[in-house]
Formats: structure tokens, C-alpha cells, sequence
């Protein structure tokens, strides 16, 4: 209960008084005081600091994490010598994946249930497609072994003397558990003669790296790494093709 003359506190700087303002002695309502309005604008303030934190700290948790391939292609453990130069242009086509896998999309897969249930990490993703990050680091890992006069990406108008078409159809992070993972690529590469369209050669390839966490950054981390390893390995593929090829020519 409000006693006679004591003003009611409220709860919240919002809420409207539930007290009647004192009247001067002739009974017009007296208007509030400095103190009054310093008090009610302080309290606004403060309220409005703790509504913008609040919004910040939010979008900040929602924030989404922008993931990109950056590692160097591995050296195989097996490479053979590089072919001389041969004054042949190889042309990498435009990598072909499945539907699925033509987006930004950081995929994860959950192996130990029943059906591998496919799902996407909500607050992360690549900065562009699988085939889009992979198409650079698979050129530059070419070009790097030597033997070619040029190795050129699938927007070049130059006329390529060989074509190294590319299907990549997984690039996601496979958990075996809940706190296991590993980063999966499989891909299937396939050379052909640019100028009768024979197939020069065809390979399989299956990549898994062990994620360093059970998380989009080591999904990320492990993908990094078997792309590296790759790009080794699809290098020395199509150099010893190339040998391979150049010999039976000679013949």
C-alpha cells in the first residue's frame, strides 16, 4: 500500500509512476525538478547500453566463419622424375560436382548413425565453391612439376594440347564418432587428347586426413590437408601419364 505523500518506486525505468505528483499549495500539479529529469534520462541510458550489448553480443555468436584452402600440394612419397619439356599446353577443364556440392556449404556427415545423415554447419562455410578453391591449387601444382609449357585454367581461349577433366564428388568431414572425424576427397581424374579426344588415362582418387577437432575448423583443417595431398598426387598422375603417353607416340 502507497502511504499519503510517499511517490511508489517501480521496477523497471520504463514503467510509468504509479504515484501522484505533489501539488503546490494554490493545487496546480508542481512540475518535476532538475534532479528528477538527470534521474529519469540516466536510467533511459543505462537501459538502452544493456538492450545495444545485448543485440552486439548476439551477432557476434551468430557471426559466420568464412573457411578458404591455402596449403601446398604434398610431394608423394613415390614421385617420379619430371618429363622434360615438351612444349605441350594441358588445359585443367572446370571441375564437375554433384549438386549438392555446388554451393559454399561446409558439409559434415555423421557415420555412426544409420544412414550417414548429411548436414551442413550453420555458421560456417567456404569463402566459394570446393571446385572453385581447388581449380588454383591444382593448376599451380601442375605447373610447379615442369615438363609443360604451360598449364592453363578452364577460362583460358588458349588451345590446349591435353585436357584433365576432373569430377570431385565428396569433400565433406566424415565423423566415425562423435569426437572423431576426418576430412574426405574423392575425386575422379581423367587426361584426354585435345587433338583426336582419346582418353589418355584415368584414375580414382580417395583422399582422408584425421581432423585435429570434431568441429567445422578441423573439418576445415583436415580438407586443407587432403587437398594438399591431392594436388601431390594428381601432379605426379599426370606427369607419369604424360611420360607414359610421349613414349608410346615415339614408337
Amino acid at each position: 500500500m502507497v502511504r499519503l505523500g510517499q511517490q511508489a518506486r517501480t521496477s523497471s525505468p520504463f514503467a510509468p509512476s504509479v504515484a501522484k505528483r505533489s501539488r503546490s499549495a494554490d493545487g496546480r500539479a508542481a512540475k518535476p525538478n532538475r534532479r528528477e529529469h538527470f534521474v529519469r534520462i540516466c536510467a533511459l541510458l543505462c537501459a538502452w547500453t544493456v538492450l545495444l550489448g545485448g543485440c552486439v553480443h548476439t551477432t557476434r555468436a551468430n557471426f559466420l566463419r568464412h573457411y578458404t584452402l591455402n596449403a601446398a600440394a604434398s610431394a608423394p612419397g613415390t614421385a617420379r622424375e619430371a618429363p622434360g619439356t615438351h612444349g605441350e599446353i594441358l588445359q585443367l577443364a572446370q571441375i564437375v560436382v554433384p549438386e549438392w556440392l555446388d554451393g559454399t556449404a561446409m558439409y559434415y556427415r555423421l557415420d555412426y548413425e544409420a544412414g550417414g545423415r548429411l548436414a551442413a554447419y550453420a555458421n560456417s562455410d567456404w569463402v566459394a565453391s570446393p571446385a572453385t578453391l581447388l581449380e588454383p591449387l591444382l593448376q599451380k601444382a601442375i605447373l610447379a612439376a615442369g615438363g609443360w609449357r604451360a598449364v592453363i585454367g578452364p577460362r583460358s581461349p588458349a588451345n590446349p594440347d591435353v585436357i584433365l577433366q576432373i569430377r570431385l564428388d565428396d569433400f565433406s568431414q566424415s565423423f566415425s564418432q562423435p569426437h572423431a572425424s576426418t576430412g574426405v576427397l574423392d575425386a575422379t581424374a581423367t587426361l584426354i587428347s585435345n587433338r583426336d579426344e582419346h582418353v589418355i588415362a584415368q584414375r580414382h582418387f580417395h583422399v582422408e586426413v584425421r581432423a585435429p577437432t570434431p568441429d567445422a575448423q578441423g573439418g576445415a583443417t583436415a580438407l586443407n590437408e587432403a587437398s594438399a595431398q591431392f594436388a601431390g598426387e594428381l601432379r605426379q598422375w599426370v606427369d607419369s601419364a604424360a611420360v607414359d603417353a610421349n613414349a608410346a607416340e615415339s614408337r
